[in-house]
């Protein structure tokens, strides 16, 4: 009697350990834009008190440089930032070659607002700046994606994420009386 006890036991004991391995905990599917090179193609609207701005990006970064192609509606290029650490940043327009130390002091000068691109390098795959603190980190999803992030002095939050992805599709980025919104349509990995 005792031996039978046993192999039921036994018989039990192995289908929950199948039946354990059946219903494991679900992981966050792995997106192939994890990588610190990328290109994304989107769309960007800029709002500074009552004046506001949109325009197609499109945005490559590398270890070494940024480059952003800046579209008008009509499809023609309106100006390239360029950004290196070695060489700070440029911008050049049809007419015009300016330049700064930063992006973020080079597009304050310009366009009248501070563009966070070293922010945002990060921010656009959905990850927290890990070379600066954070002020706030109020919320993440059912998926620990990032929702809402108050960082360097910026409120981001993350209103779409792109389908079946750790990738936002859809940002809002607030600084003092500046909002900028984020579309981010298309992404491509560069360091392959």
């Amino acid at each position: 009697m005792g031996s039978i006890k046993v192999c039921v036991f036994c018989v039990v004991l192995s289908v929950l350990v199948t039946g354990c391995s059946l219903f494991q905990e679900k992981r966050l599917p792995t997106t192939p834009f994890v990588h610190d090179e990328f290109e994304v193609s989107g769309r960007i609207a800029a709002k500074l008190g009552k004046e506001g701005s949109s325009a197609r990006i499109k945005w490559s970064h590398r270890a070494d440089i940024d480059a952003v192609d800046v579209y008008a509606p009509t499809g023609s290029i309106i100006a390239v930032i360029l950004v290196s650490p070695r060489a700070g940043a440029v911008l050049e327009t049809k007419d015009q070659v300016y330049e700064a130390p930063s992006v973020e002091e080079l597009t304050q000068r310009v366009l009248g607002w501070s563009l966070p691109l070293n922010g945002l390098k990060y921010w656009a795959r959905g990850r927290v700046n890990p070379e600066v603190v954070v002020d706030h980190l109020a919320a993440r999803d059912s998926q620990q994606r990032l929702t809402y992030l108050e960082q360097d002095g910026w409120k981001i939050t993350f209103e779409q994420y792109a389908e079946g992805s750790m990738l936002p599709r859809v940002m809002r980025l607030e600084f003092e009386d500046l909002k900028i919104r984020f579309v981010l349509d298309k992404w491509k990995r560069l360091d392959l």
